[in-house]
């Protein structure tokens, strides 16, 4: 398990306990925010599914049983979009799980929009009151980064503290 980052100490705490969430279409990352600490608890991946429950395409009533077209009915890839609904299934659980047990007070996700979309069907509705959702791939990013891109106030305070005659240049942020 990665260790816990501390926020620079030109950065004010995060009052409320924070949760961000952050996707791509095959592995998630939790992590907890909160006090001077940003903290990963657990990654959940997606298993690949080899079979679909989904409808197949057919052949165009046209074709009268001779080959040739075929309709559009059905998806082009049912077993990824199958996959796809089970990850964000088993994402949505998670998420309800953690923040009901650690009392959350706000959610932030990030993910495609593919995947965030199909995530955002699966989320109950008591939840969805928390959440802020920014669309895009951010995976990789360190946390300290992904906290100041979903809260950018926090950037906005160190950018000032800068400017302070007081401000120590050891105790900046990473540049990025």
């Amino acid at each position: 398990m990665p260790k816990p980052v501390r926020l620079p100490d030109a950065m004010p705490d995060i009052e409320n306990p924070t949760l961000l969430v952050v996707c791509d279409s095959h592995k998630c990352r939790f992590m907890n925010a909160g006090g001077r600490l940003i903290m990963e608890k657990e990654t959940v991946e997606s298993k690949e599914e080899k079979f679909s429950d989904s409808q197949g395409r057919l052949q165009a009533p046209a074709a009268m049983g001779k080959g040739g077209m075929v309709s559009g009915v059905g998806d082009l890839n049912p077993a990824e979009k199958n996959r796809l609904r089970n990850f964000a299934n088993m994402v949505s659980k998670r998420l309800t799980k953690i923040i009901s047990e650690q009392g959350i007070k706000e959610v932030y996700i990030s993910a495609p929009p593919k995947f965030l979309s199909i995530l955002r069907e699966h989320i109950p509705s008591a939840t969805r009151k928390i959440i802020a959702a920014v669309e895009g791939i951010f995976i990789k990013e360190p946390a300290l980064k992904l906290l100041i891109r979903f809260k950018p106030e926090l950037k906005d305070a160190a950018n000032s503290l800068r400017d302070q005659e007081n401000y120590s240049a050891r105790k900046h942020l990473p540049k990025g």
